[in-house]
């Protein structure tokens, strides 16, 4: 059974930005504020009336995952699309998602009232998984074994 490349690189960004927005369901940040005593908040929490710099890049890097999602959805069904336009899409979006996680990372120099927490490191290495995955996928030789 040979499966083909479009549907590697669709499945593998699918399921890669699935487990990102596995990772957001879990707490992100700590909030370190003497008031609260340290409370902790979801990928998902846009609106905790903390600093606006930090929850857009939440809400950025939660988009640009959406978006990377709903792409290998919809260029599963659509037959026009090769591999190459589907692979290219998959490492410059993957590369961007990389980059905004990164500053989801250093938000600890934007506002020293939050601690990102492993959840943001595994979203780093997800996403850089990503690239390594539609890389390979894109030059791998699909040949009967």
């Amino acid at each position: 059974m040979v499966i083909s490349k479009k549907k590697l690189l669709t499945v593998s960004s699918l399921i890669l930005a699935i487990l990102v927005f596995v990772l957001f369901g879990t707490p992100c940040y700590r909030y370190t504020s003497s008031i609260t005593g340290g409370t902790y908040y979801l990928g998902y929490d846009f609106g905790f009336g903390g600093n606006v710099t930090v929850e857009s890049f939440n809400a950025t890097l939660v988009s640009i995952i959406g978006i990377i999602a709903l792409f290998n959805i919809v260029s599963l069904f659509v037959n026009k699309l090769n591999e190459k336009a589907i692979g290219t899409t998959n490492i410059i979006s993957w590369i961007v998602a990389t980059v905004f996680s990164v500053c989801c990372l250093c938000v600890k120099y934007v506002n020293e009232s939050y601690n990102p927490t492993n959840s943001i490191i595994f979203v780093l290495i997800v996403c850089l998984i990503g690239i390594a995955s539609s890389i390979y996928f894109l030059v791998k030789d699909v040949s009967e074994d």
